[in-house]
């Protein structure tokens, strides 16, 4: 069927005159840039610096247990297409070097964050599945000052595989430090409020040494030194002896793991149960949909519960 309006074909010359006119803003923006990351907590890191500029999947989703996820084909498509790759690190993703393996890309740029960072000793013998116990604590994060190398980490290789936009990640490399000091002064002014003889946690998960060594508590025991072993009953008793005899008023556990083990410890120790704490995996929505929202809210049951 033949068209009511015949088209017809601009001449070059105007074509090429109408672009020019438009100015450089006529040029279609670049593709953002391919990321990934192991969990959501990186990825909200990549995304503070990167802006607009980078489209980042983290693997492990949100209310994912980043040391056990499992990949899926999904998971392994997105990674085969990213530009760069930032993960933890220091034993955290045990799944991690099997996944890259298998993906095959040896061009792709792989970052290890904490390198260098984990200097705790993560307490705990070696057993099957669960190889960081017993060696250095991961967890690097949780202290907001070490979390700044992260940023500085996820500046420098987004630069490098995406030259043109330096300045970019420069700019938001600074500005996230900078909210990072304000987060920091901040659970400091709240911790304040917990008399010192107090400062004392007991954990489901052992994640919180970072925490504690930067603001001044006392790991003062652990049901488990990572995910997937449950403590012996002698171990529970032991706790419940030393939570009773240092007159420690409450215990914690992550909101991704069963509660159940750790609310039988606090009914057997007569202590308020905290079980909403996050350290490896944001929220889908408040109350730790971003890396600080996830240590304010951290700070603020801990303070709630320790005052």
């Amino acid at each position: 069927m033949c068209s009511e309006y015949p088209t017809r074909r601009l001449p070059l010359g105007v074509f090429v005159a109408a672009l020019i006119a438009l100015g450089p803003n006529a040029a279609p923006a670049a593709d953002p840039l391919p990321v990934v990351t192991s969990n959501t907590v990186i990825g909200d890191f990549v995304r503070n610096v990167g802006g607009d500029r980078v489209d980042v999947h983290a693997l492990a989703p949100a209310g994912t247990d980043p040391h056990t996820f499992q990949p899926t084909p999904e998971s392994m498509k997105t990674l085969s297409r990213a530009r760069v790759a930032f993960f933890n690190g220091s034993g955290l993703e045990e799944w991690w070097d099997k996944t890259v393996r298998s993906v095959g890309r040896k061009d792709l740029p792989l970052v290890e964050l904490s390198k260098a960072l984990a200097t705790i000793k993560m307490p705990g013998e070696k057993h099957a599945g669960h190889s960081h116990a017993g060696s250095q604590d991961p967890h690097v994060w949780l202290d907001p000052q070490l979390a700044k190398t992260y940023i500085e980490r996820i500046r420098d290789a987004l630069a490098r595989v995406d030259a043109a936009n330096g300045t970019l990640y420069t700019n938001g490399a600074k500005a996230y430090r900078r909210a990072l000091d304000d987060l920091d002064a901040w659970i400091r002014s709240q911790v304040e409020l917990i008399p010192p003889h107090r400062r004392k946690i007991v954990t489901f998960h052992n994640a919180f040494q970072y925490f504690a060594a930067r603001y001044g508590f006392t790991v003062t025991g652990f049901l488990v030194a990572s995910p997937g072993k449950e403590p012996s009953a002698k171990a529970m008793a032991e706790l419940v002896r030393r939570i009773k005899h240092e007159r420690i008023p409450a215990v914690f556990a992550e909101a991704d793991f069963n509660p159940k083990m750790l609310e039988a410890l606090a009914k057997d120790a007569g202590v308020t149960v905290v079980t909403t704490l996050y350290d490896g995996s944001l929220s889908n929505g408040p109350p730790a949909d971003t890396y600080i929202a996830m240590m304010r809210h951290n700070a603020s049951e801990i303070v709630r519960a320790l005052r």
